[in-house]
């Protein structure tokens, strides 16, 4: 369902929302069961009102990132500040805790 030209986003929901009253009820009248008319009204209603949302994010959400460049500056300010680290245990520790 398209929202008219000059429609605000709250008007076109209640639009929706009266649209998909009206489908759940048909469905309802040829004896459809309630629970799964109400699951799948309410699984059509999220998409509807969320699609909008999620394509206005697809559209605005560009992000250039240069990986190469933040793993240097990564580099740069934690890795090569930090002492060594030891890779072995000096000493009979195994031993000692017999």
């Amino acid at each position: 369902m398209r929202r008219n030209d000059g429609e605000s986003y709250e008007v076109w929901c209640k639009r929706v929302e009266m649209y998909e009253h009206g489908w759940a009820m048909q469905r309802i009248a040829e004896g459809v069961p309630v629970d799964q008319v109400l699951e799948k009204m309410s699984y059509r209603l999220l998409q509807k009102l969320m699609n909008p949302i999620y394509e206005q994010m697809r559209n605005t959400a560009h992000i250039e990132y240069d990986i190469e460049a933040s793993k240097k500056e990564y580099a740069e300010k934690f890795l090569n500040k930090r002492q060594p680290v030891a890779d072995h245990v000096e000493g009979d520790i195994v031993d000692n805790q017999k």
